[in-house]
């Protein structure tokens, strides 16, 4: 095969990857070179030979439309409120985590377009990567079509995340959240035992234990035995609503 018929092989394959991704996005690109540029990582524009744009730019535009969208709906879903709660649902909404396991679900890591050395050391499958490229496709949709379309792209995404980081009570007192389950399921509380202490008086760590209807669950730590016991719960909670546990 001449390098003419290689190079129209090769492009019809990136297209027909392009569209997979399109479908996973539910979103069709008018300029596909934006797709293309969103999924392009830095370590493949220092090794190509040709001139190459990276999706950096992409993705500090994305960063923005991505923080408005989620404020937005958080202002308008979230009615009782107030500032410091929504910006705690809003950071966790937008987390490095949450970006990469949405970006992770939908196969992200398959599409980037990266230098062979960042992909032997594992890139595919970088947290950051995921998440910066995940951003860079928000971008590169508000420059296709505009805000409205971003909107659809990110709530389409992000929406269950949202309403899941709700229910893990970031803004409630998570042994309170945690006993209501526990009393409405087995009529009796969450038991906390301290399994470790640490350090001298005036520096202390806690270690302790959860348990739920005679079964152990989680481990928390904290300076204080309050905190160590909060921190257990949270970890409970966590477990118990991305169903990895069934108490």
């Amino acid at each position: 095969m001449d390098d003419e018929n290689k190079k129209g092989l090769d492009k019809k394959r990136q297209n027909r990857k392009l569209q997979q991704l399109e479908k996973r996005l539910h979103y069709t690109f008018s300029n596909k070179s934006l797709l293309k540029r969103a999924l392009t990582h830095r370590s493949y524009v220092n090794e190509s030979s040709i001139p190459v744009k990276d999706n950096e730019r992409l993705e500090y535009l994305g960063d923005s439309v991505l923080g408005l969208v989620v404020n937005e709906y958080l202002f308008k879903s979230f009615e009782n409120y107030p500032e410091g709660d929504l910006a705690k649902i809003k950071s966790a909404v937008v987390s490095e985590d949450t970006l990469a396991k949405v970006a992770n679900q939908m196969n992200l890591g398959d599409y980037i377009i990266m230098g062979r050395g960042e992909e032997l050391t594992g890139g595919r499958y970088r947290q950051s990567i995921l998440a910066d490229a995940l951003e860079a496709i928000i971008g590169a949709v508000y420059l296709d079509a505009g805000l409205t379309k971003s909107k659809k792209l990110v709530l389409g995404l992000l929406k269950k995340d949202i309403q899941r980081i709700d229910k893990l009570s970031y803004l409630r007192d998570p042994k309170t959240t945690l006993q209501e389950i526990v009393q409405k399921k087995y009529k009796s509380r969450p038991l906390y035992t301290v399994i470790h202490e640490s350090g001298p008086d005036h520096s202390k760590m806690y270690t302790i234990k959860l348990t739920i209807n005679d079964r152990d669950i989680t481990v928390g730590t904290g300076s204080s035995k309050r905190k160590a016991e909060s921190d257990a719960a949270k970890k409970a909670l966590e477990l118990i609503y991305s169903n990895r546990i069934s108490i």
